[in-house]
């Protein structure tokens, strides 16, 4: 069955809300979208009578699009041909524009604790004068730094998140099952390193320490 114009944009609703109800008046229609919190992967949709196709930097956006399509068109019994093409590169690309956001939290959590050891020394009455001015700061920065670490946990928790179905995507997209290895990535995750992050997910051998 062709595709006409009205229906794809009604498939495109469905997977964005934003988008307007009513298809523009054109042949050729195309929409690019961009993501306001992982870094900005893209999202690019043209569609015309006939076709309609979807294009991303990141594989999760493109495996979502593929689940949603393919239950619609099952529920409403309608042959349509779906294919996807995965390009590799763009794993480590979404890996990498995660990675200010990773380092930062990351960064975030390992100043805390050491505040925290800081400040349980001071509260032991511990004589601290040695401490450098750095450190000193440091100490004197640990309610900023909790604050900072309640409010930013939910997006450490999201962005973990986001990793999580990208490996899962990635090896789906495969033919694969990757939800065995889904423990050692959260393990990888936890001690942050963006090249150990990136040979885990291209399956490179390394040492983790």
């Amino acid at each position: 069955m062709p595709i006409v114009i009205t229906k794809a944009h009604q498939w495109l609703n469905l997977l964005i809300s934003q988008v307007p109800e009513r298809a523009p008046p054109q042949e050729t229609v195309t929409f690019n979208f961009a993501s306001t919190f992982n870094g900005g992967t893209q999202l690019q949709v043209t569609y015309s009578r006939g076709s309609a196709m979807f294009r991303s930097d990141n594989i999760s956006t493109i495996a979502i699009i593929r689940d949603v399509l393919s239950k619609e068109v099952t529920r409403r019994q309608i042959k349509v041909d779906i294919q996807c093409e995965m390009n590799e590169d763009s794993i480590l690309h979404t890996l990498q524009l995660l990675h200010p956001k990773m380092e930062y939290q990351n960064n975030l959590m390992r100043r805390l604790e050491l505040a925290q050891a800081l400040k349980e020394l001071a509260d032991n009455g511990d004589d601290l004068s040695y401490l450098s001015a750095e450190m000193r700061e440091l100490l004197d920065s640990y309610d900023k730094l909790h604050d900072e670490a309640l409010t930013y946990g939910v997006h450490l928790d999201r962005l973990i998140g986001i990793i999580t179905d990208l490996y899962i995507d990635k090896e789906r997209m495969a033919g694969r099952n990757g939800k065995a290895k889904i423990e050692e990535l959260l393990r990888i995750v936890s001690k942050y390193d963006a090249t150990t992050l990136q040979n885990f997910f291209m399956e490179k051998n390394f040492v983790q320490q």
